[in-house]
This record gives C-alpha cells, structure tokens and sequence, in this order.
C-alpha cells in the first residue's frame, strides 16, 4: 500500500466539461468530509463534486448526482488498482452543456483521477520494527555491512565508549537481524526491540505512521 506525501492535482476537458482532480492524504473519514466540503465550499458554482476514499481498508464513494457507477467507482478503481491508503481522491465537475453518456463520464472520472495521482508523490507504507542495540567499534563495524547490505534504515546513533545505533529493521528481516547480531558479537549484543509499526522511507529517512 502506498500514502501520499505531496498532493496531486489534475485538469481533463471533455465536450466543454471540465473535469479538476484532487489527491489528498486524509488521517480520518472526518478529515475527509472536511476537505471534501473545502472543495465544495471553494468550487461553489461547480455542478458535482464526486469523490472515493480508502482510509484503514474502509473504501467509501459518491456519485454526488452523477449516474450511479459513472463517478465515484472509477474514481475508487484509481484508489485500489494504484494501492493508495489513507488517500482521498475528489474530482470537481464544471458542466460545460453536453451530456457525456454514461461511458463518457466513466472515463472522464477515472482520467482525471488516474492524473491527479500521477501528479502526486507516493510513499510505499512498510512494516518493521524500531531496533537499539549498543556495540563496540569493531562490532558496529562489522554489523553496519550487515545493516548497509541489506538496506536497514538508521534512525540515530551515539557515540561513547561504544556505539547505540538505532535502526528500523523490516519485519521480514527480524529474525535475520537477531541471527547476525549475535554471530557478529558472540552472543554479547542485547537488542532492543520495540513493536511493530508501520513506517515509510522519504529519501532514506524513516516516516513514523504509526
């Protein structure tokens, strides 16, 4: 699953219609109504506003006027089929005179949609868990190829008489993880394990989600 990180937003003309999409990281259903009344508030003289969420597996949608299935279906296909999570997705219809048809609307929803994605900037939602584990310069050293071979995010590091480096490791990797550490140390590391999050990498560095 994937979240947003920098809205998106798009423009689609059909037959004089024009079809504004928005693409927008939401935390709660109430958030989304918010922002959804935002645009209805902002577009007053537009004729629809439609619109599809997906917020914790929650997948809601509106045709808001629109034939049943020709506006807010498309626009929630563009929500599962691109993976998004916590991610609303409106689309603001100014009527421009002629009828579209219902497979005319459809595609127009979906374009619009799709775009406004393509517009945005994406985050894949991982899973992990927050790692602290204190050891001496030789070991770090021989750990760090560990951790750099195999793509473990540092989230800090101290130095003293020691080295406390702490790490997101991905959960398919704790048990490897726990496996090395005590290969690398001889059984002396006593790592610190927190629970399971969900986490995102922005340039390398780690966006807590949970």
């Amino acid at each position: 699953m994937y979240r947003i990180t920098r809205t998106g937003n798009s423009e689609y003309d059909e037959k004089k219609s024009r079809f504004l999409g928005y693409v927008l990281d939401v935390s709660s259903p109430e958030e989304a109504s918010n922002q959804i009344n935002a645009l209805r508030k902002e577009h007053y003289n537009a004729r629809h506003v439609c619109f599809a969420w997906q917020i914790d597996g929650v997948l809601r949608s509106s045709d808001d006027g629109e034939p049943q299935g020709t506006a807010g279906h498309p626009i929630a296909d563009v929500l599962t089929h691109r993976e998004l999570e916590h991610c609303l997705i409106a689309v603001v219809r100014y009527f421009g005179g002629t009828l579209l048809g219902t497979g005319g609307l459809t595609r127009a929803y979906s374009t619009a949609a799709s775009e406004a994605v393509d517009d945005a900037i994406l985050m894949e939602i991982l899973k992990g868990f927050p790692l602290s584990v204190t050891l001496d310069y030789n070991d770090y050293g021989k750990a760090g190829y560990f951790f750099n071979e195999k793509k473990i995010p540092q989230t800090g590091i101290e130095y003293g008489s020691a080295v406390t480096v702490h790490l997101m490791v991905p959960s398919d990797l704790k048990a490897l993880t726990d496996k090395q550490l005590a290969e690398i140390t001889a059984g002396k590391a006593s790592p610190e394990w927190g629970d399971e999050v969900s986490y995102g990498l922005v340039d390398e560095e780690v966006i807590s989600l949970s």
